[in-house]
């Protein structure tokens, strides 16, 4: 009977070890185009080709996402450095892992848009016209880099709060609003319709999305997550080799606007590597102006890659 007991409890402490490592990975995400090495390597069976289950759990709202990462419902999450450093702040223990967009001269994801009927063609013309935004968020701190690179105090323009993306953009071009800072690819379809950009982020070449994940995950597996991490790459291949085969992808799953596929330019993506420290202290010196965060960070305790 002893030996039955003792039989049984082995194999409960070995299948306790070595659940982690074979355990479903739980990504949350929402439907916008930073996901798509994600998304392909899930609909493609890269992920399963590299010998990991790892499933997508599409949200349409980034606060229920955060909040499932929270509850230990997510695994992972993808989202923007801003609510990646607040959940530093509220103690989380999710690490930031792989930067999943940057901004360059290729890659622009935010665009100050004047409305088609406002009459606003520059900066300069701008006057008393308030802005639509989401105050405190990713948003907000791209236009004021965005203004801030162009000479324009942030503080002597008006900012009105719009926090729903689909809202923003429907004011904007109903001229409800004459301006509104609007990401990608929502600002490309908005051009087309007839709004004027007025300034981008295209010569900021900083960090805008990342991924992150628990520690607690992490210390229990990190050689499922160096396998995440090559059919991460292997997806970002297969994207910037042939990136027309999947636009119908993105119209599909990340709301890329059908009736700008074709002229639409898919972002180059990057293979997984970690922000740099520059653009992680570049949102939080912003947050920290803001008085959303007070405590101090240190990049090596809140980072984590497969070499550390």
């Amino acid at each position: 009977m002893k030996k039955t007991v003792l039989i049984i409890a082995s194999l409960i402490l070995v299948f306790s070890s070595c659940k982690g490592e074979s355990g479903k990975i739980k990504i949350g995400i929402l439907p916008v185009i930073d996901t798509l090495p994600l998304i392909v390597a899930d609909s493609e069976g890269i992920f399963k080709a590299e010998g990991i289950d790892v499933e997508l759990v599409v949200f349409n709202s980034a606060l229920e996402k955060e909040s499932s990462l929270t509850s230990g419902g997510l695994d992972g999450s993808f989202g923007d450095l801003i609510t990646s450093l607040l959940q530093v702040k509220n103690g989380t223990g999710s690490k930031l892992v792989i930067e999943s967009s940057h901004t360059s001269k290729e890659n622009r994801m935010f665009a100050l848009l004047a409305s088609p009927d406002s009459g606003i063609d520059s900066l300069d013309k701008i006057g008393n016209n308030e802005v639509a935004i989401s105050t405190g968020s990713i948003i907000e701190f791209f236009l004021d880099k965005i203004l801030v690179s162009k000479g324009i105090d942030p503080s002597k323009i008006k900012k009105v709060e719009v926090k729903a993306i689909p809202v923003r953009m429907q004011m904007l071009m109903s001229n409800s609003l004459k301006l509104a800072l609007i990401p990608e690819p929502l600002a490309s379809k908005a051009v087309k319709d007839g709004a004027k950009i007025l300034a981008d982020d295209t010569d900021m070449d900083t960090t805008a999305t990342v991924i992150v994940f628990r520690e607690s995950f992490l210390s229990k597996n990190s050689d499922s997550m160096k396998k995440f991490f090559a059919a991460y790459n292997k997806s970002v291949e297969r994207i910037n080799s042939s990136p027309e085969k999947y636009k119908n992808l993105m119209v599909e799953k990340m709301r890329l606007p059908a009736d700008i596929k074709d002229s639409y330019r898919v972002p180059v993506y990057n293979n997984a590597h970690l922000p740099l420290e520059k653009d992680v202290m570049l949102v939080y010196d912003w947050m920290k102006r803001k008085g959303m965060i007070t405590q101090p960070i240190d990049y090596s305790k809140i980072t984590w890659s497969p070499q550390k």
